[in-house]
């Protein structure tokens, strides 16, 4: 989260979440699969979290844990994942 502000933090993912679903319509316009923009979208998740945990397993353990907490929130509403 962004400094422990929870309102920030939410409004600066739906931000991040926007640019690259501008970008997966951009590759698509481009001709490249949604197949392959959302497996190059995963790679590139594993890229910052990377970046932010130091270690390629640490990683995959917090893509984890944030997919865990997606697959909640879609349980929760009926299938509508949000921030």
């Amino acid at each position: 989260m962004t400094r422990d502000d929870e309102e920030i933090s939410t409004k600066a993912i739906e931000l991040t979440r926007d640019l690259c679903r501008r970008m997966a319509i951009e590759c698509q316009a481009r001709g490249i699969s949604l197949e392959d923009v959302a497996v190059a979208s995963l790679y590139a998740a594993h890229d910052i979290a990377q970046n932010f945990r130091g270690d390629p397993f640490a990683a995959i353990e917090w893509m984890r844990t944030g997919l865990d907490l997606m697959e909640r929130q879609l349980f929760a509403n009926d299938g509508a994942c949000s921030t």
